[in-house]
């Protein structure tokens, strides 16, 4: 009996929690706060850059408190990236397609090519075929384990006929 009584009085430590948390994917290139409100408590909550759906971030004491003077558990958050409209991502690496009109991939020139951190000028070499893909060298998503380092943008191009076309 002794025993069982002292058993029960130690410090239990709170269960852990878990939270989904939706965010578009320029706020996971550059890192964002979300804030959180749970019960009574709101949480402020940094999301690092880099992140990508599935990450989880831990919010050390945040989840259930513990008992008989225990420490709290902690609170996952589950990172969910919403989809883009002009960029598809592979871990790091981005895909977009850019609209080249067919006297620039005949003759060759500059397209501009839209990026999370901001519109770059692609050279096009004349007589580029439609779907050729370009790789932009460190223009993706930065990575988690290290955000000074990034991915790699593909461009992929799409041959458009100018508007208006006329008969000349």
């Amino acid at each position: 009996g002794q025993a069982r009584r002292e058993r029960a009085a130690r410090p239990r430590r709170g269960r852990d929690a878990e939270a989904l948390v939706e965010i578009s994917l320029e706020d996971a290139f550059h890192g964002t706060t979300r804030s959180i409100q749970l019960g009574e408590r709101r949480i402020e909550a940094k999301i690092p850059p880099g992140a990508r759906t599935g990450t989880r971030v831990r919010l050390s004491g945040q989840g259930s408190p513990g008992s008989n003077d225990g420490p709290a558990g902690d609170l996952y958050l589950v990172v969910q990236v919403a989809p883009h409209p002009l960029f598809e991502r592979d871990g790091d690496d981005l895909t977009t397609v850019v609209p080249v009109d067919l006297y620039t991939a005949a003759t060759g020139g500059d397209v501009r090519v839209p990026t999370l951190g901001g519109t770059v000028r692609l050279k096009i070499p004349p007589r580029t075929q439609a779907d050729r893909t370009f790789r932009l060298k460190g223009k993706g998503m930065p990575r988690l384990e290290r955000p000074s380092e990034y991915g790699n943008l593909f461009a992929r191009v799409k041959l458009v006929l100018p508007e208006p076309l006329s008969d000349a």
